[in-house]
């Protein structure tokens, strides 16, 4: 019943009805006491019997009560009245977010203003344990002075203290229904409409749908009835918003899309780094272009597109923690990215930071930099397939690794300078005597080099040990001379006392166990830190003069980007204690994709993924993949059939299975397995036979096959030399099928790779470095007589056609690429015709073979395409992220 004016619950009297909600009305009301008015919300007298409705009401009182924000609701009192519940909170003079969408769209500044402040309110929410649960426009209240309120805080959970019970489902605001998940229809997250257990990524959701609507004047996922609301929640994305308005910033667009994800990890991590994003982009005009055009090569303006003035207040931000005392606050933000960043370096002041990303155009890994805040990024010119980037002490140059090579640039541009060789390399770090130390090669140990490039040489074999496979990731400590590094073997196992980060020093022959891990280290004011076993980011007390670490180890983040095939997490300290990470869980994402000699998509084979080396069968009606399973730590071979047929497991080890090679003959393939180990194994096609092992040796080596004799009766491969005192070349040789000893092949005085035996069985197209660059040659089969240059300007991943009388490879720039080739008397080859940007997947691993396949007409090409994030996973920026472990 309605309660008249005058009426009087207790101190407070009736002045006149505001509004009904499902729980309740609200009054506005007079307090005699204190002479002001205040608003009093009174407990419908359907629900005073119901004891699940009365908890809920109290829950909504000790919820708010708990708060105290500028941009959530204020609650004064609790009290009942004749076996009626009330709370009376401050009275507020304005419209509901629901009442003003009435009128259209919110003018983007005002939105970008109004989230700030929701995001704010949601932050000190969540800071006290409490999500809110049912964001909607009719729980948000812009006061006349343009001060946004959170309201309602009826559905909030403590998560700290989980309630047990059924809840309900409000679908409009009329009274709530009984049903078994709780939130509002069009702005519950998918965890709420599957009825799962939600956390404070909940309300991230539901501000993502009301921004969406605040800007574009249309409900993100309205439908006709509640249940077709909740399937498009789960199973599709709101229109994009340069379709619903003609004006929104790119930048913002991101941010929404990004609280929209379906999977809670993939939205913003908290709210405080929702605020502080759309803080960010408040300050600047939040109404740019919807598209603007890339800006040159050289400075592309696309790491953090959030606005020049935003991006010069964060650096700021950076200059000035930068310069305080180890004792500053932490701060953390989010840096929305347009695109992968697959591996970043913070400089050793924590103001630049270097990183590696495809080049738009082109999908060659480039290198970049840019001063943290800085509007434009730099690509470095020159840098193409750069990988795991590092600083030098003083910040003027960048070591990377490309080509086989290890290198370093200026970061204000200019030539790169090659220091040394490498195969597959697995990091470096430059010391402040001007040494760097790397490791060249996966199951190699580690080198030195000066930095002029003088005076390259293996560091004591004797740092291995027993059922130690690998020594990578190393780092500098400050003096210049000790560094740790990880050692261990991939296998990752429960009784595994091997495997951990290790120090050691340029002249030691020893090593000192640090901590046991699976991970690369990074380090920063007394603070050591790794990914743990959860794949969360933590640090620990580290004694840099003792080499120990002590303490509970203190978690940064709750999921880090790792790749478990490499042992690496996606994070980067300074020395000032400054961080960088990647929330990112998985590794490049491709697809298989048919192409025509100029480049026109035709269609996909199977889904996308953590895809490499696709081999057609013979007959072109099947192709061998790899597939990395990230949740499982494996990557297994799948064969996907091109008629129309679905995919099939192939290879079932608890071990890395990759690089299949059909048999001519198509009855069985050929491929690579690593365990304690390295094998390469046979089996049949059918997968009905047991396989075997042609060879298997330690990891002094390793092998991916490549091709097979006419008869298939030999097995062309690629070998990797290692045997950690020096020897990082690759070579030829042929494997029997019935096993046996291997047999070189082809000249040793230089790296060759990817042998592919021609269709007739009488010639080997391979890719050598012997120039200094990876060139494609020919040589004959069986016996290698003589040599031809085929491509020109360099070439990797050579493919045969069908009838042998052309030759593909990939160009430096990406380019496929296309020379006939004449095997009438001697050999001789036309001139490279450029076909078109392979925008391949680039190569993580050693064993990443090849890129694509041809079909055997020549006209189709299968390739492992790099697929560009719809909505990228942020960078992570932690200013002073040692302040809370110090504390």
């Amino acid at each position: 019943m309605t309660l008249g004016s005058g009426t009087k619950l207790g101190p407070y009297e009736i002045v006149a009805l505001i509004g009904a909600g499902g729980m309740g009305e609200v009054y506005r009301a007079r307090d005699s006491r204190l002479g002001r008015d205040v608003a009093v919300k009174v407990l419908s007298e359907s629900f005073t019997r119901d004891p699940e409705r009365l908890h809920r009401f109290e829950q909504e009182a000790r919820a708010v009560a708990a708060l105290n924000h500028p941009n959530i609701l204020g609650l004064y009192d609790i009290g009942s009245d004749n076996g009626r519940p009330y709370l009376v909170s401050e009275l507020l003079e304005g419209e509901s977010l629901r009442e003003m969408l009435r009128g259209g769209p919110v003018h983007s500044r005002k939105a970008g203003d109004y989230a700030v402040q929701i995001a704010s309110g949601l932050a000190a929410a969540h800071e006290k344990g409490i999500v809110h649960r049912d964001l909607k426009p009719e729980n948000l209240f812009i006061t006349k002075d343009g001060r946004a309120k959170i309201l309602d805080f009826g559905l909030a959970k403590l998560t700290q203290t989980p309630v047990t019970g059924s809840d309900g489902l409000t679908v409009t605001s009329s009274p709530t229904m009984a049903g078994v998940v709780m939130g509002t229809a069009g702005y519950m997250s998918p965890e709420q409409v599957r009825g799962e257990t939600v956390d404070h990524r909940t309300d991230i959701f539901a501000f993502g749908a009301v921004l969406y609507e605040m800007i574009s004047g249309q409900r993100a996922f309205h439908r006709d009835t509640a249940a077709e609301t909740m399937t498009a929640i789960l199973k599709e994305d709101p229109p994009e918003l340069g379709d619903t308005t003609k004006v929104v910033s790119p930048a913002l667009d991101r941010i929404v899309r990004r609280c929209l994800e379906k999977r809670p990890e993939q939205r913003f991590q908290s709210a405080q780094d929702l605020a502080f994003a759309m803080g960010a982009l408040s300050s600047t005009d939040a109404s740019g272009a919807v598209r603007a055009r890339p800006a040159p090569r050289e400075t592309r303006s696309w790491l953090w597109a959030i606005g020049t003035l935003a991006l010069l207040s964060i650096a700021a931000i950076v200059w000035g923690f930068s310069r305080t005392a180890p004792a500053a606050r932490r701060m953390q933000f989010a840096l929305p990215v347009p695109g992968q960043v697959s591996q970043t370096a913070l400089s050793a002041d924590g103001e630049m930071l270097a990183f590696v990303s495809p080049d738009e155009k082109t999908n060659v890994p480039m290198l970049y930099v840019q001063r943290l805040g800085a509007p434009t990024a730099t690509e470095l010119p020159g840098t193409e397939d750069a990988s795991f980037p590092f600083w030098s002490p003083d910040d003027a140059y960048v070591g990377y690794f490309a080509k086989s090579r290890l290198l370093k640039v200026a970061a204000s541009g200019g030539s790169p300078q090659t220091l040394a060789s490498v195969s597959v390399a697995r990091g470096g770090t430059w010391g402040t005597k001007n040494v760097i130390v790397y490791s060249p090669d996966p199951q190699g140990g580690m080198w030195r080099v000066n930095a002029n490039g003088t005076g390259a040489a293996p560091l004591s074999a004797t740092l291995f040990t027993s059922g130690e496979q690998s020594h990578r990731w190393p780092v500098f400590l400050p003096d210049g001379d000790r560094f740790l590094f990880w050692a261990g073997n991939f296998l990752n196992s429960l009784d595994d006392r091997t495997s951990g980060i290790y120090e050691s020093s340029l002249d030691s022959k020893q090593k000192t166990l640090v901590m046991p891990a699976h991970s690369n280290a990074a380090l920063a004011r007394g603070q050591i830190f790794y990914a743990d076993e959860k794949r969360r980011l933590v640090s620990s007390a580290f004694d840099i003069a003792k080499g120990t670490v002590s303490g509970e180890p203190h978690v940064i983040a709750e999921s880090v980007g790792y790749q478990p095939a490499i042992i690496w997490g996606a994070f980067s300290a300074a020395l000032n204690g400054n961080l960088i990470y990647s929330t990112s869980t998985e590794t490049t994402l491709s697809a298989l994709t048919w192409v025509d000699r100029a480049g026109k998509e035709l269609g996909r084979v199977g889904d996308p993924g953590t895809l490499s080396n696709p081999a057609l069968s013979p007959d072109g009606k099947r192709v061998a993949v790899d597939i990395a399973d990230t949740k499982a730590n494996n990557v297994d071979v799948w064969i996907e059939s091109l008629e129309g047929g679905s995919n099939t497991r192939f290879t079932f080890d608890a071990t890395e299975a990759v690089a299949a090679v059909w048999t001519r003959d198509e009855k069985s393939i050929a491929y690579r397995t690593v365990s304690a180990k390295v094998s390469l194994m046979l089996k049949a096609a059918s997968g009905l036979e047991r396989e075997k092992a042609l060879v298997t040796v330690d990891f002094v080596a390793d092998f991916v096959p490549n091709s097979w004799s006419l008869d298939d009766k030999q097995l062309l491969c690629t070998e990797f030399f290692s045997d950690r005192l020096g020897d990082r070349s690759t070579g030829l040789v042929l494997v029997p099928a019935t096993g046996g000893n291997l047999v070189p092949f082809g000249p040793t005085k230089a790296s060759q790779r990817n042998g592919q035996i021609s269709p007739d069985g009488k010639w080997v197209a391979y890719a050598s470095n012997e120039s200094g660059d990876w060139e494609v040659y020919v040589t004959t089969f069986p016996a290698a007589a003589g040599k031809w240059q085929i491509s020109r300007g360099g070439g990797s991943e050579p493919r045969w056609r069908g009838d042998g009388k052309e030759i593909f490879y990939i160009a430096p720039t990406g380019m496929m690429t296309a020379a006939t080739v004449s095997t009438d008397g001697a050999l001789s080859s036309g001139t490279p015709m450029s076909l078109f940007q392979v925008r391949g997947r680039a190569a993580v691993s050693s064993t990443d073979s090849f890129t694509y396949d041809v079909s055997r007409d020549g006209k189709r090409f299968l390739v492992n395409r790099y697929l560009q994030p719809d909505h990228p996973n942020p960078l992570t920026i932690v200013l002073n992220a040692t302040a809370e472990a110090q504390k």
